[in-house]
């Protein structure tokens, strides 16, 4: 838990009677809305530039020294055509030795208003040239370590160029919900990089998934589904469901995700899912698994993941390449100790081809291909084609 907030004023507020109590709790829900925006935390930087009369309000959510800019949700007058991203690279610049321009140097929970006033002359002319009148800033954290900054900037034309006790204090009272929505912020964005890695393995081993809902409708479609869908005519998504156009199979298949939603109630049984196989219009086999997606604590209802579908091309040559020949020879000769030359001939081997076409394709004779392939059996241990395509599905995820 934050400690209480330190407020370090370099300029004298104002004492402004009554702080903004009723705004105080459309800030608190902006904070912790914040985490599901495509921009997160926009509209609370929108809605304090508004309460605030700023020109200016910015979530720096990263500060890096080797990016050119940080990253960073910002909220502008309309019209504003100053160029903040250029402020920022001249102040980082020019004037980050100044301990007060430092974001650095704000320790979480403190809150700095300062001013031209309070700086150098060179560095008080630069915030003068971008008509900056006085900035509040702010720090919160999360215990792994992320550290973000709040920053309000007012111009010449508000009406009150400084910064309140009531303003001050308003940020004071978000800044403990602040510490709260960003521990949730990284706890997500941690889960969402899984995720992803995960989704990456599968998509690498060509391996479909589609995720739906109790009702049966699509909540996530990994990207090697979309690319199975989108090469077969027949099966498509459509409404928010997988369509298929041979009413059979889609009768079977809708009856496979209704059965897995009825097995998910069932907590602990054993159920694996079932099994439906799809003809595509031109002609590959497609096999697909409807099983029930595992029963989370908390959270359950109609909208949660509740079926997963696996689907695979099972007489696609695509699909029955253990090692697709894009793969740089070096990574198999790498993993294997084997010569480059040697290197080649197992992934055209594991591929099903005989040792004519291999060394048709490689352009070598067939004596040299034959020679090649006893030198991998022998430094591999094993005994013939069989057991290197077994080694190289193995090795699959490996070679990428």
């Amino acid at each position: 838990m934050a400690a209480e907030p330190v407020v370090l004023l370099r300029r004298p507020v104002t004492q402004v009677p009554g702080a903004s109590v009723a705004l105080l709790p459309e800030l608190i829900g902006l904070v912790y809305e914040g985490l599901n925006e495509t921009i997160p935390w926009f509209g609370l930087a929108e809605r304090l530039r508004h309460a605030l009369a700023a020109r200016n309000v910015t979530v720096t959510l990263h500060h890096s020294d080797d990016r050119p800019s940080d990253v960073q949700v910002m909220s502008v007058e309309p019209h504003d055509d100053t160029d903040w991203l250029l402020a920022e690279r001249i102040y980082r610049e020019r004037f980050t030795h100044i301990e007060l321009l430092d974001p650095e140097s704000v320790l979480p929970g403190d809150i700095l208003v300062f001013g031209p006033r309070d700086v150098e002359p060179d560095c008080a002319d630069f915030m003068r040239s971008f008509e900056v009148a006085s900035c509040l800033r702010t720090c919160f954290a999360e215990p792994g370590g992320m550290r973000c900054w709040v920053d309000v900037v007012r111009g010449h034309k508000a009406p009150e160029q400084g910064f309140s006790s009531s303003d001050v204090e308003l940020i004071r009272n978000l800044l403990s919900h602040l510490f709260r929505a960003l521990g949730l912020y990284a706890r997500l964005q941690r889960q969402e990089a899984e995720r992803s890695i995960y989704e990456g393995c599968l998509d690498h081993l060509v391996l479909g998934c589609l995720l739906l809902d109790g009702e049966g409708r699509l909540l996530c479609v990994n990207r090697a589904a979309r690319a199975i869908i989108g090469k077969h005519p027949g099966i498509e998504l459509s409404h928010g469901r997988m369509q298929l156009q041979d009413r059979a199979t889609q009768r079977a298949l809708d009856a496979a995700i209704a059965s897995a939603i009825a097995a998910r109630a069932w907590e602990g049984a054993a159920y694996r899912g079932e099994l439906v196989r799809l003809q595509a219009q031109d002609g590959v086999l497609l096999g697909m698994l409807a099983a029930p997606a595992p029963l989370l604590d908390y959270y359950q209802g109609r909208h949660v993941p509740s079926v997963i579908i696996y689907l695979s091309e099972l007489t696609e040559n695509q699909a029955m390449q253990p090692v697709p020949r894009g793969f740089p020879a070096e990574l198999i000769a790498q993993l294997l100790d084997l010569t480059r030359q040697e290197a080649r001939l197992s992934a055209l081997l594991a591929c099903g081809q005989t040792i004519s076409e291999a060394a048709g394709e490689m352009g070598i004779a067939v004596t040299a291909a034959r020679n090649y392939s006893k030198n991998i059996y022998a430094k591999l241990g094993i005994k013939g084609q069989t057991d290197l395509v077994r080694i190289l599905c193995k090795s699959f995820a490996l070679l990428r």
